[in-house]
């Protein structure tokens, strides 16, 4: 096979979409390519519309000069972002040194040219070489990449490269395309990691509280499939769903209603009876939610509610038929309890309601109520919402998005979380066979999702009357027998929590005692008496606990906790360590600067494992007689 076949061939295995297109290309037509014969890596290229040509001088030296000024800029750098093939010599380049590369190419023929030219094949396969035709690249192509581990502690160093002067000056419109899709995710991401370990550590807490009421409860794995209908709707609190209200009641015994715990006291008001009500909040507040239900008229109504909500909240349920189920968390997935997991990864009860709909497989899901952006008179929430039509925290860090109708409309940074989380998982939904409609008639346009009002959609439901939901706990023995494997598990995981929490203190005392040195030096004017050795010794004792960190199985299961802070520090110690060191005073200074970052990092962590400790010891699972 030539160069060609094989790009091509890998290409199917790990992008089929841009494969296919390339695969009906036979020649280019837009570009001339002219190969030099006495020297095959010197190539040019002409842009025939544009009367453009690539490189004015030999194209080999042209390229040279560049890699050596990025080299510069990029010589530590794990991963590169570049957008534009140019004449494939440079990409080339950089690959021969093992650099990890996201390329982005805004023309089809460009990247025919290119897999023509050289063998990149081992590249994609490994995917060491990752290419995005930018006609295609969506908000999902770029959080796969910015979500993964490895990657995600670099985002604060994300430079996305020009190859070549012809992309700036041709495709700038395209680069700020690409670059505002990277930032929306570099943003989401952050703020998903969470910015409080106290919330977490809450989490934990009601968690390990509710354990028994969560396997007194229904498991989630067999209420997914008591589905009644073919049609879930997601009833949230947003000014429009006074719209919707109406039709609701008249279309309930035919549809399936997924209520957001905030719509739950409007619905109840306006006679319409949900199937299924859903709450995810870990403060008290949400437990009003529950005050005063008519509990004759939400006899078969099932609550799903989270092993981190407010104990409050399940006590305010009550004896109504009920299924406490698991966050896709660490340390919810540590009891290895499954049948009660996993929905809720996204942060509004609307996304947990989402996964729910998913998972249950409904032909269609449908939003009504999903506003996510101000009404035009600034109300944030439905007439009749229980704390009120405007609540003003959401005036904080506002922002401006596409509206339902192709408007522009006002949100906020936590409603655009929410709406980002559907961004992300309606493209799944709809490639596994299921329809999304977005009926809320105002607000936010929600990506992926087929936008028609609600009559419409509801002409086309089968006037077929839904049946109860019928759904059972387990047997209480096998109750007893979980809450004892689940406290053995417990007791294994304090002695290994203590043990890494021993060794954390341990390196952390030594990098104390280093930094204590360095500044005594510092303030006598001896640092070039600093031991570079000493230093060395110092950073790899950082290494080990920074190893046992990513592979310890027990602490994994606790990153939940440990991220909020953990992944802002690892962004700081990015920067530290894409930085040039090519003097021993460079890499002293560099050493140095690493040390004092990590002072702060084996602080929290120390400090973290010792409140999970803290958490666990005071609840103490307490086993029923039998």
């Amino acid at each position: 096979m030539n160069f060609y076949e094989k790009n091509l061939q890998a290409l199917l295995q790990v992008n089929p979409v841009l494969g296919a297109k390339l695969h009906a290309i036979s020649e280019n037509e837009k570009y001339d390519v002219f190969v030099d014969e006495k020297d095959p890596i010197n190539i040019n290229i002409y842009d025939k519309q544009k009367d453009y040509i690539f490189y004015k001088q030999k194209p080999i030296d042209e390229i040279s000069t560049q890699y050596d000024e990025l080299m510069k800029k990029y010589s530590r750098y794990p991963y590169l972002w570049f957008y534009g093939f140019s004449n494939a010599l440079l990409v080339k380049m950089f690959l021969n040194i093992e650099k990890k590369m996201f390329l982005f190419e805004s023309e089809l023929e460009l990247i025919y040219i290119a897999l023509n030219l050289f063998d990149f094949s081992q590249d994609i396969e490994s995917q060491t070489l990752q290419i995005f035709y930018t006609s295609d690249v969506t908000y999902n192509d770029i959080n796969n990449i910015c979500a993964k581990s490895e990657i995600k502690v670099f985002l604060k160093i994300y430079t996305l490269e020009a190859t070549h002067e012809y992309y700036l000056q041709n495709y700038f419109d395209d680069i700020d395309h690409i670059n505002k899709i990277f930032i929306e995710n570099i943003k989401d991401i952050v703020n998903q990691e969470g910015n409080d370990a106290n919330d977490s550590l809450i989490g934990l807490d009601h968690h390990l509280q509710l354990l028994p009421k969560m396997l007194d409860s229904y498991p989630i794995q067999n209420l997914k499939k008591q589905k009644n209908s073919k049609n879930a709707v997601i009833v949230s609190t947003g000014p429009s769903l006074v719209k919707q209200l109406e039709l609701l009641k008249e279309y309930q015994d035919y549809i399936t209603i997924l209520c957001i715990d905030a719509s739950l006291p409007i619905l109840q008001k306006n006679g319409i009876r949900p199937d299924f009500v859903f709450s995810m909040e870990r403060v008290e507040a949400t437990a009003k939610f529950f005050e005063d239900l008519d509990r004759e008229f939400l006899k078969d109504t099932i609550f799903i509610t989270t092993s981190i909500s407010h104990p409050k909240t399940i006590k305010n349920i009550g004896d109504l038929q009920m299924a406490v189920s698991m966050r896709p968390f660490g340390y919810t997935n540590a009891f290895k309890l499954s049948e009660w997991g996993y929905i809720g990864l996204g942060m509004s009860a609307a996304n947990m309601a989402f996964d729910f709909a998913y998972i249950s497989m409904y032909e269609n899901i449908v939003f009504v109520g999903q506003d996510l952006a101000f009404a035009k008179d600034g109300k944030t929430h439905a007439k009749g919402a229980l704390y009120g039509e405007t609540e003003t925290q959401y005036e904080k860090y506002t922002l401006y998005i596409k509206g339902y109708y192709g408007d522009v409309v006002k949100t906020s940074k936590w409603w655009a979380l929410f709406l980002s989380t559907f961004k992300r998982d309606i493209p799944q939904v709809i490639e596994d066979g299921m329809n999304v409609y977005n009926c809320t008639e105002g607000g936010a346009y929600i990506e992926g999702a087929k936008h028609i009002p609600f009559k419409e959609f509801l002409e086309q439901v089968e006037q077929e009357r839904k049946e109860k939901i019928v759904c059972k706990k387990i047997a209480f023995k096998s109750q007893v027998h979980l809450l004892k494997r689940s406290k053995k598990l417990l007791n294994l995981y304090v002695c290994s929590l203590k043990d890494i929490k021993a060794q954390v203190e341990k390196t952390f005392l030594r990098v104390m005692e280093q930094i204590e040195s360095l500044e005594s030096l510092n303030k006598s004017d001896n640092l070039e008496e600093v031991d570079y050795d000493d230093l060395l010794k110092v950073v790899g004792e950082i290494d080990e606990i920074k190893d046992l960190y990513e592979e310890h199985k027990v602490l994994s299961k606790f990153t939940n906790i440990t991220s909020p802070f953990i992944i802002n520090a690892e962004l700081e110690l990015a920067c530290i360590m894409v930085r040039e060191s090519d003097t021993e005073i460079k890499k002293k200074a560099k050493l140095i600067d690493w040390i004092y970052e990590h002072k702060s990092w084996l602080f929290f962590l120390a400090g973290a494992i010792e409140n999970i400790l803290f958490i666990i010891e005071k609840n103490e699972i307490e086993i029923p007689k039998t």
